[in-house]
């Protein structure tokens, strides 16, 4: 079982108000923790995103690259 879970069955079992509270404010600050990790994965997940969108129009500009030759000079050989 989960802490979460725990937490949450403690929350029904509390023998008081105050622990109760206290068990609510714990489940609520693991709720805000968990909410902040999934917005680090989203971030994360757009900038893996991002930066294979960048490597894929990078991969394809080089793809559509045209080359010239140009004859600069000829060598002749002569072997006796």
């Amino acid at each position: 079982m989960g802490f979460y879970a725990k937490l949450k069955r403690e929350s029904r079992q509390a023998e008081t108000v105050e622990q109760q509270h206290d068990i609510q404010k714990q489940i609520r600050d693991l709720e805000r923790l968990q909410r902040c990790q999934r917005q680090q994965i989203f971030e994360a997940e757009d900038e893996i995103i991002e930066k294979r969108d960048q490597l894929i129009e990078a991969l394809e500009q080089r793809m559509n690259q045209h080359t010239q030759t140009d004859r600069l000079f000829t060598i002749r050989w002569s072997v006796v």
